[in-house]
């Protein structure tokens, strides 16, 4: 870190905490508390910021610091200007970063919650796409470390991407892991994590179908990092809700006809008794759907369904229920949880959170009393 970033990375840390301890700083950064006491002096002469025993608060709010002086971490200010003070509203006092597989479905909503309550901080997040490849997960995690950013958000591309959790292990940022379960990762429980309680999630949904009489229920699902969750919220209701396991749950195959094997899967369930299916993710929910009224089926009548994501289970043919992750949610609390990281002195040692929001279930016509 070179003299600009330290300054500046000083005279944020004033405006986040209202006062800087000198031997603190000097010990969270690596460097010697001489440096330290060397950059407030120089910052003071410039009235910058006040010296106080110990550290430093922040000057009257009359007086503001030159841009120059306050800069995103890892990007170079411009120039000093000759012509005295001037405002820095529009600088933001902390830079988040965020890793995410997939910018076009499921975590937008997750991004746009996070990019509001590090707005409502006062900071800024710079977005990185894995594309579900863990080599390009961990180069981008890399280059955001060497670009200067304070925090981390990462999204792994699956929940055992144990080299990539490695990594995060060793930042020398604080990481939040958003949307990822850390339960088979033996020494990534160090990390903190945010995500949605899908086993809920799929317990909701079969609660309902209980509510609503059926006694033989069935689940078709891709294989994605979030199946595992809901087999185990799936399992968890038949046996606690005293339900017959018909053997109705299926993993589809994306990459083969989705129509066919949906269609298969139908006669099957039907076969024994199923009334009502419980579809991961409602994007194939609406496929499932025009699988089984190509059948004839009659939805509610023959087959109720729910639909795990509710991202476009409105749009089906027949509109779906849906269980929908507080996606939003999830973003603001794991960019709170990461500021929280990040302002906290070295005095304060905050232990490991792990956080899970439970999914809302949004009734629609795809779901009814069976015959």
């Amino acid at each position: 870190m070179d003299l600009t970033q330290r300054q500046a990375r000083i005279l944020a840390e004033l405006r986040l905490h209202g006062s800087l301890s000198a031997t603190d700083f000097a010990q969270r950064m690596g460097i010697s508390a001489m440096t330290v006491r060397r950059d407030l002096g120089e910052l003071a002469d410039r009235a910058m910021l006040r010296r106080v025993h110990g550290g430093a608060v922040p000057v009257d709010d009359a007086v503001r610091p030159e841009r120059s002086d306050v800069t995103t971490a890892g990007h170079r200010p411009p120039p000093r200007s000759s012509t005295g003070p001037v405002p820095v509203a529009n600088e933001p006092l902390f830079t988040f970063g965020f890793v995410v597989p997939d910018p076009g479905y499921y975590f937008p909503a997750i991004v746009d919650g996070a990019v509001e309550r590090v707005r409502t901080m006062g900071g800024r997040l710079v977005l990185g796409i894995s594309d579900y490849d863990p080599e390009r997960e961990r180069a981008q995690v890399q280059r955001m470390i060497e670009r200067g950013v304070d925090g981390l958000l990462v999204t792994s591309s699956t929940n055992d991407e144990l080299e990539t959790f490695g990594q995060l292990i060793d930042s020398p940022v604080p990481v939040v892991v958003v949307e990822r379960s850390l339960d088979d990762a033996v020494h990534a429980g160090a990390l903190d994590l945010v995500r949605t309680d899908h086993a809920a999630g799929a317990v909701v949904a079969i609660r309902l179908f209980v509510e609503l009489g059926h006694r033989r229920v069935g689940m078709v699902t891709f294989e994605t990092p979030t199946m595992p969750h809901l087999r185990t919220g799936f399992d968890r209701a038949l046996r606690v809700l005293g339900l017959e396991d018909v053997g109705a749950v299926e993993v589809i195959d994306h990459r083969q006809g989705i129509r066919e094997q949906s269609t298969a899967y139908l006669g099957r369930a039907l076969a024994a008794g199923v009334t009502a299916v419980f579809v991961h993710s409602d994007r194939y929910a609406v496929e499932f759907v025009e699988a089984a009224l190509a059948m004839g089926l009659s939805i509610p009548g023959d087959l109720s369904v729910i639909a795990y994501d509710d991202e476009v289970a409105s749009l089906a043919a027949v509109p779906l229920t849906a269980v929908g992750p507080p996606k939003r949610d999830v973003g603001w609390v794991a960019a709170g949880m990461l500021f929280d990281r990040v302002s906290t002195t070295a005095e304060r040692v905050l232990t490991s959170r792990h956080v899970t929001l439970r999914p809302n279930l949004v009734p629609r016509r795809s779901t009814g009393s069976p015959r």
